[in-house]
């Protein structure tokens, strides 16, 4: 599946997760304080194509099940989300905490990894955060699903809500899955339009990721050379990598004849610098065109 357009580039408060502690909370400013506090909820039992509604009232969640129009059978994560909370993405960037799914329990069906969908990025105070606002679904596969009866999903599910505070959430999810074909119905039809939002995976794009020596002069700058399939314009990118690397700025542009090159700045101490070459990067790149996801191993400059 592929995408097209930027994602939005929103400027607003974020909660500050540490790198080392997921639920410690950093002060950004003595100006805004940032609580965190924690939510629980029991199981949400349902049958047939959606589970019932859990989490907190900013960031409610529930399991869908249907079947794509192009015959497809998926469950999915469906968030309600409140006006300035947002949930996060698979990365969160400098800050936050993604969903984390455990489907053990689950009986007659194997649900596989998570679909995403290409996220918004949000800076404030200079750190940079990926995640959704209003609705967000996560298309999740069916594997090994005993259609000649009932079956049952079961998720425990653990995310975090941000706004000006960040609420860590853990819910139990249990959908009771009828046997047979699944119905072409509305849950079908979001979880192919979030499908149709997810950055196709393109091995090989990735060209080339180079870093320099770590010296005193050098400048701490990734550059990146992909050549997608298809032409992508004003790009921009999100990487993924170390993550006691923070990868900042990224200044796009082509290079001839057919490719992008990126110039990414990054930040952290000696130690974690001198271990980026050799070590591997996720590159999504977006822009007016499809969406692509790519990823490669960073060299050392010569």
């Amino acid at each position: 599946m592929s995408n097209t357009g930027h994602p939005d580039v929103t400027t607003e408060s974020t909660c500050h997760v540490s790198r080392g502690d997921p639920w410690a909370v950093r002060p950004l400013s003595l100006l805004l304080a940032l609580v965190l506090v924690s939510a629980w909820s029991g199981i949400a039992h349902g049958a047939g194509s959606a589970s019932r509604w859990q989490g907190i009232q900013e960031a409610e969640v529930r399991l869908i099940a249907g079947r794509t129009a192009a015959g497809r059978e998926m469950l999915a994560l469906e968030f309600v989300i409140a006006p300035k909370w947002k949930v996060y993405w698979r990365s969160p960037g400098d800050a936050g905490y993604p969903p984390v799914a455990d489907w053990t329990g689950s009986d007659g069906v194997g649900p596989g990894d998570f679909a995403w969908p290409l996220p918004q990025t949000f800076v404030f105070w200079g750190l940079r955060t990926y995640g959704y606002k209003q609705r967000l679904v996560l298309p999740v596969a069916l594997r090994d699903r005993d259609r000649a009866r009932m079956t049952t999903a079961r998720l425990s599910l653990s995310y975090a809500a941000c706004a000006d505070i960040c609420v860590p959430v853990e819910v139990e999810l249990l959908l009771e899955i009828p046997s047979g074909d699944l119905p072409k119905n509305r849950h079908g039809a979001a979880i192919a339009t979030a499908l149709a939002l997810t950055p196709t995976v393109t091995p090989g794009a990735l060209r080339q990721a180079v870093f320099p020596a770590v010296s005193d002069n050098a400048p701490r700058q990734l550059i990146l050379d992909i050549v997608p399939q298809v032409p992508i314009e004003r790009p921009g990118i999100i990487v993924e990598g170390n993550r006691d690397v923070l990868f900042g700025d990224a200044d796009c542009g082509k290079a001839p004849p057919d490719g992008i090159r990126c110039v990414v700045a990054v930040e952290g101490n000696a130690h974690a610098l001198a271990a980026l070459p050799g070590s591997r990067l996720t590159v999504t790149v977006h822009g007016d065109g499809p969406a692509i996801e790519t990823s490669g191993q960073i060299e050392l400059a010569r």
